[in-house]
């Protein structure tokens, strides 16, 4: 059974921390400082960078070269399911270290 995050809980396990884990397969590491700038960075890819929030219902980001994207998060135990408009369901575990894993700068 799934519970979606509150704000303020998305904001706990976000701000200030690394989530570090496996995406399809790939190891990655996404970084969220807590003026609101994100670094990603995935074995094989460059650094992206961009901004994140959370609204009301969404964690939101905005991705240099992509744009902007909303998601609702759900939590299963340790799971996050993201969740963007009803159309694309993903989940992955991912552990949150309090630290600046990418020396995003």
């Amino acid at each position: 059974m799934t519970d979606r995050l509150s704000v303020l809980g998305m904001r706990d396990w976000l701000s200030g921390n690394t989530a570090v884990g496996a995406w399809a397969g790939t190891l990655y590491w996404w970084f969220f400082r807590t003026e609101g700038t994100i670094a990603y960075k995935a074995d094989g890819v460059a650094l992206s960078k961009g901004r994140w929030w959370v609204t009301e219902i969404e964690y939101c980001s905005w991705w240099e070269g992509l744009g902007e994207a909303c998601y609702e998060v759900n939590s299963d135990g340790d799971e996050w399911v993201w969740n963007i408009k009803d159309i694309f369901k993903s989940s992955y575990t991912a552990e949150f270290a309090p630290a600046d894993e990418l020396q995003f700068r």
